[in-house]
């Protein structure tokens, strides 16, 4: 079974891509935390599933998107996970950022649940298929 990681602090946005998930592609597993610390703590953890595809908002408390993607890619044990930048941003530096950091691709948050469903269905289809 595929697992789908995504981080972010924003409870209203987890909630929407969960249930988009799982209605568009029930077999795929859901893993969520609120900030980078959080999502490193569950991933050094023993007992967590490591995810086949991450989607990372930018802008959280704790640890932002940005510290979180450069520490990923300083792991062995994780850095082969593709990350997405999911986030609210548009900004022409933090695409910069997030491809010199090598994520694997940067989305910007949708406002119409099916253009998030559509981005999310293309997203699944490039990396999980």
């Amino acid at each position: 079974m595929k697992t789908i990681f995504l981080i972010d602090d924003d409870p209203d946005d987890r909630e929407i891509f969960e249930e988009i998930l799982s209605q568009e592609h029930p077999l795929i597993a859901f893993q969520q935390a609120e900030n980078g610390a959080a999502a490193f703590e569950k991933l050094r953890s023993g007992s967590f599933t490591k995810p086949d595809l991450i989607f990372l908002d930018l802008n959280m408390p704790v640890m932002d998107g940005r510290s979180f993607l450069k520490q990923i890619k300083k792991e062995a044990a994780l850095q082969d996970i593709p990350v997405i930048i999911y986030s609210t941003s548009s900004s022409e530096i933090d695409k910069a950022f997030a491809q010199d950091h090598l994520a694997a691709q940067f989305l910007t948050k949708q406002y119409s649940i099916e253009l998030l469903r559509k981005d999310l269905n293309a997203a699944v289809e490039n990396f999980l298929s």
